[in-house]
C-alpha cells in the first residue's frame, strides 16, 4: 500500500502523539491484519502507518462525529467551515453553544464536526477542554490565520 504523505492530523489534541512518531514507529510489529487505536485523539500513528484495516475509538463522541463526517461528507464539511469568522464574539457564540443542551443536540452532525473543528482552530493552544458539565471552556487564540 502506497501511503500518502499529505494525509495528518486535522486537529491538535492533548496527548497527541506526533512529536513521538519516530520512537512509536519502530516499537509497532511490522506486519498486522487490524490496527486498533482505542484513543484516537488526532490520529497521528493512525495517519503516520495508514494502515488497511484499523479500529478507532475515542470518548469524545463530537470528534468521533468529525472523523465520519470527513469520512462520509467532507465537501459539506468544508462549505461548513468556510461560514465560521476569526472574531472573539464569534468565537465565544459557537463555544457556547453546547450549554443548551436541546439547542445543541438539534445541531446537524455537520454542524458538530465543523464547531469542534473551529473551536480546535482558534482556542487558546489547540486545548480542547471541557468542564464538568461537559462543555468547551477553552479561551479564544486570537490567531490571525487559524
Amino acid at each position: 500500500m502506497v501511503k500518502n504523505k499529505l494525509v495528518i492530523p486535522f486537529v491538535k489534541w492533548v496527548g497527541g502523539k506526533r512529536q513521538l512518531l519516530d520512537e512509536i514507529i519502530p516499537l509497532l510489529p511490522k506486519h498486522f491484519t487490524t490496527y486498533c487505536e482505542p484513543f484516537l485523539g488526532g490520529g497521528a500513528v493512525l495517519f503516520s502507518i495508514q494502515p488497511s484495516k484499523a479500529i478507532v475509538s475515542d470518548l469524545n463522541i463530537d470528534l468521533i462525529t468529525a472523523y465520519e463526517v470527513i469520512r462520509d461528507d467532507v465537501e459539506a464539511l468544508i462549505e461548513s467551515l468556510k461560514k465560521h469568522e476569526n472574531t472573539t464574539e464569534y468565537f465565544y457564540a459557537v463555544r457556547d453553544m453546547d450549554m443548551d443542551k436541546t439547542s445543541y443536540q438539534a445541531l446537524s452532525r455537520i454542524e458538530k464536526a465543523s464547531r469542534l473543528i473551529y473551536l480546535n482552530k482558534t482556542c487558546f493552544n489547540g486545548l480542547f477542554r471541557v468542564n464538568s458539565s461537559g462543555e468547551f471552556n477553552s479561551p479564544f487564540g486570537h490567531y490571525k490565520n487559524p
